[in-house]
């Protein structure tokens, strides 16, 4: 064996000197130094990518934006930390109906003339119809405009030195205000008015409000293109604050007649309850603030003397008239044969999940086991950026089968992205068993940016099956709770405390065994224009809502449908207590436009969606998809070439979210996999080098 200690010096220094690539990088040597330098590199870039995500997602920042009058402006442009946002919510609670106004405090604490921008959520059915900016004790009043014309007045107000607002719809549960020219160390308040129907079940009533946006998952543009075309400036931009304290909210709720309301309660904030005017009750938050950082529920029962089933809203404009009614259906009778149901349960499992929601979601997963029947057949699915079924298809709920279940369901982990369109698909393909009803109970925070394309693909494919959806979470995705579960023709639920959630699981449980109507007509006459168009089967004690548009009297009217416990039902309307109430008119626009939207999954041209919609909403003066309110101020107030820049200003970071499952690289990144991936070639390739070495020296 020959080492090269032993070979004589053979006038090594007459040789040329070697260049740095043929000494560090020629053969398979050089090979493994750039794979281990490219590993290295790599790794780094994941650490600091994560890192970096981190830090700018914990603070509110000042982004330079471009200059609105198109002046050229090179000077060095410095981000800043902005200022925070109050809030101040009050609404007035008349019998269903809930009038709100929200009030945006925006402050300057730089030397920059600014432009404050913030994302932020309204109930997903709230009827937008004002919007006011206010400077000092100057008040200046919006107007609606179609879209793209309300950014133009904007922006050219913007660049003239005037202070304007921009109220934008991205989502009927996400908005964005945009505020100009908002001069070093003033304060601008931006007034937001909406109105609602509060959620009914028997003489129970809720309203909420959402305050946080979970950050949405965005699909890849292979699998859903035109997500870019929906959400332009939202997607990465919601950049919620870590702590969740920056932004605190006032409450301020006022229930008309309150004295003969019983049982109010806020399962979600504590709250104080005070006597205002002769009877009406004063709701605030103890404390009078708290971070916005989850939804505000009110909860409430009416002491009715009426036993009434059916309560009619109506309001009249020249020779229209605007009814809303809400019908209570029959209550269900003991049945003896109960269908049984095969059902799949769909369970959530990405990053968005982390903390209180998957706790939630396992303990209502668990207790939906529980309530199973020997006769029932049941399957689960679980999904993040991939899906798993655990049986395969349905199997019977009999007791080895419900321990593996609940065995697999205790060990879930909530990490990566949310690709909820492939999960949804297999269960909505599953056909039931002869003389089961099929059902699908998806467990979900929502937070998803493809809403769209899951409401046309449950249209499409739902056929004979029921989909009911469980919100998870402290800011659930309301929006598409609601409508998955109307194009799935069942109903939907939000858990918001932690220790009710068995009892909640055992009344929809309940409730899914049979609807308490179903095959339900609404006999208005052939001229009423009626909304819902389709109308879902009813579950529980939850009533049916409609609302509709007519020029004469109606005849007659009646509900008619099928009670599994009555048969063939009949609801008479003439005999409904009837109440005056402004605003039912913006109620019925706003129910037409969603009638219209939802049109477009059902496969309707986008272009005559829009037409139709536009038509609607600048005739009643409501938001909608295509349109905005935009406000301005006619006296310039940045006469100088002063750099204008953008104030991105921060939501809170849901209560109960992990962090680091939302912030760092795109959940939908396994970035665990791709570290273990890179340590692992690491040490590939120093074993190799190893390898190589060896031999050489021994040659």
């Amino acid at each position: 064996m020959i080492y090269r200690d032993t070979l004589p010096n053979l006038q090594s220094e007459a040789l040329p000197k070697k260049r740095f690539w043929e000494k560090y990088l020629y053969g398979w040597g050089g090979l493994i130094r750039l794979l281990v330098c490219f590993n290295i590199l790599g790794l780094m870039g994941i650490w600091m990518s994560s890192a970096r995500a981190e830090n700018i997602g914990s603070e509110l920042l000042l982004l330079p934006m471009e200059i609105k009058s198109g002046e050229n402006n090179e000077r060095a442009i410095t981000p800043f930390t902005a200022s925070l946002l109050s809030t101040k919510i009050s609404s007035v609670i008349s019998g269903h109906i809930v009038r709100t106004t929200v009030v945006q405090r925006f402050t300057n604490p730089t030397s920059e003339w600014m432009e404050g921008v913030y994302y932020f959520p309204l109930p997903d059915d709230a009827v937008v119809d004002s919007m006011t900016l206010k400077i000092g004790e100057r008040r200046i009043i919006s107007q609606i405009q179609e879209k793209s014309e309300a950014k133009t007045m904007y922006i050219k107000a913007a660049a003239e030195g005037k202070r304007a607002a921009l109220l934008n719809q991205y989502r009927p549960n996400v908005f964005s205000t945009s505020v100009a020219n908002i001069e070093p160390g003033e304060k601008i308040s931006v007034e937001i008015s909406f109105q609602t129907v509060a959620d009914q079940k028997g003489a129970e009533f809720s309203w909420r409000m959402p305050q946080a946006i979970t950050p949405r998952y965005a699909p890849s543009e292979e699998t859903m293109p035109f997500v870019e075309a929906i959400l332009p400036d939202l997607i990465g931009n919601l950049n919620p604050s870590r702590k969740g304290t920056n932004n605190l909210s006032k409450f301020e709720i006022i229930i008309k007649q309150g004295l003969n309301i019983a049982n109010i309660q806020s399962p979600s904030h504590q709250v104080t309850i005070a006597k205002h005017a002769e009877k009406d009750l004063l709701i605030e938050l103890v404390g009078k603030t708290a971070p916005a950082d989850r939804d505000f529920i009110l909860q409430w029962q009416f002491e009715q003397e009426n036993k009434s089933t059916a309560l009619i809203f109506q309001e009249s404009e020249g020779e229209v008239t605007y009814t809303l009614g809400l019908v209570l259906p029959p209550k269900k009778g003991n049945l003896v044969n109960k269908i049984p149901r095969d059902i799949t349960f769909i369970m959530d499992v990405s990053g968005s999940m982390e903390g209180v929601a998957i706790e939630q979601g396992k303990l209502a997963l668990v207790s939906a086991l529980d309530l199973l029947k020997p006769v029932d057949r049941f399957d689960i699915i679980v999904f993040n950026d991939q899906f798993f079924r655990l049986f395969g298809h349905s199997q019977l709920a009999n007791m080895e089968n419900i321990a593996d279940a609940k065995k697999f369901v205790r060990r879930l982990s909530a990490d990566n992205g949310t690709e909820m369109y492939p999960a949804l698909k297999s269960a909505l393909q599953d056909k039931a068993e002869e003389g089961y009803q099929r059902q699908i109970l998806f467990l979900t925070d929502g937070a998803i940016s493809n809403e769209e394309e899951m409401f046309e693909l449950v249209a499409s494919k739902l056929g004979d099956a029921r989909l009911f959806t469980v919100g998870l979470g402290s800011a659930p995705n309301g929006w598409f709770m609601r409508k998955s579960a109307e194009f799935g023709k069942g109903m939907n639920i939000e858990i918001s405390d932690l220790r009710k959630t068995k009892i909640e699981l055992e009344n929809l449980f309940e409730d899914m065994s049979m609807p308490s109507l179903e095959q339900i007509n609404i006999g208005l006459g052939i001229t009423a224009d009626t909304y819902p168009k389709i109308i879902s089967d009813l579950y529980g004690n939850r009533p049916l809502i409609f609302i509709t548009r007519h020029h004469s009297a109606i005849e007659n009217p009646v509900i008619r449908g099928i009670s599994p416990s009555h048969g063939k039902t009949e609801i008479s309307l003439s005999l409904a207590v009837l109440q005056r109430n402004a605003g039912i008119s913006k109620l019925w626009a706003n129910k037409k436009i969603e009638s219209l939207t939802d049109s477009l999954a059902r496969g309707m041209d986008p272009d005559i969606v829009k037409t139709r919609v536009l038509d609607v909403a600048l005739e009643h003066q409501v938001m909608s998809p295509y349109t905005s309110f935009v406000a301005i101020d006619d006296t310039p107030v940045r006469i100088r070439s002063d750099f204008l820049k953008k104030m991105k200003i921060s939501g809170n970071l849901p209560s109960g979210m992990a962090w680091k499952k939302i912030n760092g690289p795109q959940t939908a990144s396994p970035i665990v996999q791709y570290t273990w991936t890179g340590l692992g070639l690491l040490f590939l390739c120093v074993f190799i080098a190893w390898v190589i070495r060896s031999r050489g020296i021994e040659q």
